[in-house]
Protein backbone atom coordinates (compact mmCIF):
# COMPACT_ATOMS: atom_id res chain seq x y z
CA UNK A 1 0.00 0.00 0.00
CA UNK A 2 1.72 3.68 -1.21
CA UNK A 3 0.56 6.50 1.20
CA UNK A 4 0.74 9.84 -0.20
CA UNK A 5 3.22 12.59 0.36
CA UNK A 6 1.07 14.36 3.27
CA UNK A 7 0.71 10.95 5.08
CA UNK A 8 4.29 10.52 5.50
CA UNK A 9 5.63 13.80 6.27
CA UNK A 10 2.73 15.08 8.67
CA UNK A 11 3.93 18.53 9.96
CA UNK A 12 7.23 21.04 10.62
CA UNK A 13 8.77 21.16 13.92
CA UNK A 14 9.08 24.24 14.56
CA UNK A 15 11.21 24.71 17.78
CA UNK A 16 14.46 27.34 18.60
CA UNK A 17 16.84 24.37 18.10
CA UNK A 18 14.62 23.57 14.70
CA UNK A 19 14.84 27.28 13.63
CA UNK A 20 18.40 27.55 14.70
CA UNK A 21 19.12 24.67 12.26
CA UNK A 22 16.86 25.75 9.05
CA UNK A 23 20.03 28.54 8.83
CA UNK A 24 22.28 25.45 7.46
CA UNK A 25 19.82 24.44 5.28
CA UNK A 26 18.41 21.17 7.45
CA UNK A 27 14.95 20.83 8.71
CA UNK A 28 13.27 19.26 11.04
CA UNK A 29 9.53 17.38 10.36
CA UNK A 30 7.19 14.87 12.15
CA UNK A 31 6.80 11.97 9.66
CA UNK A 32 5.15 8.55 9.86
CA UNK A 33 5.99 6.38 12.48
CA UNK A 34 6.75 3.45 9.78
CA UNK A 35 8.30 6.23 7.00
CA UNK A 36 11.36 4.78 5.13
CA UNK A 37 13.80 7.19 4.20
CA UNK A 38 13.50 6.99 0.77
CA UNK A 39 9.98 7.67 1.66
CA UNK A 40 10.18 10.79 3.27
CA UNK A 41 12.46 11.75 0.40
CA UNK A 42 10.55 11.64 -2.20
CA UNK A 43 7.35 13.00 -0.34
CA UNK A 44 10.08 16.00 0.56
CA UNK A 45 11.67 16.16 -3.15
CA UNK A 46 7.40 16.52 -4.26
CA UNK A 47 6.42 19.05 -1.84
CA UNK A 48 9.20 20.88 -2.33
CA UNK A 49 10.55 20.54 -5.93
CA UNK A 50 13.40 23.19 -6.35
CA UNK A 51 15.11 21.89 -3.06
CA UNK A 52 17.15 18.64 -4.01
CA UNK A 53 18.30 16.42 -0.66
CA UNK A 54 21.41 15.54 0.74
CA UNK A 55 21.38 13.76 3.77
CA UNK A 56 18.19 12.78 6.26
CA UNK A 57 18.75 11.42 9.65
CA UNK A 58 15.38 9.96 11.65
CA UNK A 59 15.09 9.28 15.24
CA UNK A 60 12.66 7.60 17.39
CA UNK A 61 11.00 9.71 20.81
CA UNK A 62 9.09 7.52 22.97
CA UNK A 63 6.67 8.92 24.46
CA UNK A 64 5.96 8.52 28.65
CA UNK A 65 2.62 7.05 30.06
CA UNK A 66 0.42 9.76 31.89
CA UNK A 67 -1.43 9.50 35.12
CA UNK A 68 -5.05 10.29 34.54
CA UNK A 69 -7.79 10.32 37.46
CA UNK A 70 -8.52 7.16 37.09
CA UNK A 71 -5.64 5.09 34.75
CA UNK A 72 -3.14 5.85 32.57
CA UNK A 73 -3.19 6.95 29.42
CA UNK A 74 -1.12 5.40 26.71
CA UNK A 75 2.78 7.04 25.65
CA UNK A 76 2.57 9.28 22.88
CA UNK A 77 5.43 8.33 20.12
CA UNK A 78 6.85 10.15 17.46
CA UNK A 79 9.32 9.34 14.89
CA UNK A 80 11.04 13.17 13.49
CA UNK A 81 13.70 13.96 10.54
CA UNK A 82 16.33 16.24 10.10
CA UNK A 83 16.66 16.99 6.47
CA UNK A 84 19.68 18.59 5.15
CA UNK A 85 19.30 20.43 1.87
CA UNK A 86 21.02 22.42 -0.84
CA UNK A 87 19.14 25.48 -2.50
CA UNK A 88 17.11 28.03 -1.21
CA UNK A 89 15.70 28.83 1.99
CA UNK A 90 12.11 27.04 3.01
CA UNK A 91 10.48 29.78 4.87
CA UNK A 92 7.70 28.78 7.61
CA UNK A 93 6.72 32.67 8.14
CA UNK A 94 7.48 34.89 5.34
CA UNK A 95 5.36 37.80 6.79
CA UNK A 96 7.71 37.42 10.18
CA UNK A 97 10.95 37.59 8.40
CA UNK A 98 12.07 40.82 6.80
Amino acid sequence: MSKSFQDILIEPIITEKSTALSGFGKYTFKVAKNAKKHQIKKAFEEIFPNRKVQKIQTLKLMGHKRRTKRSFKPPHDLKKAIITTSGERIEYFPELTQ
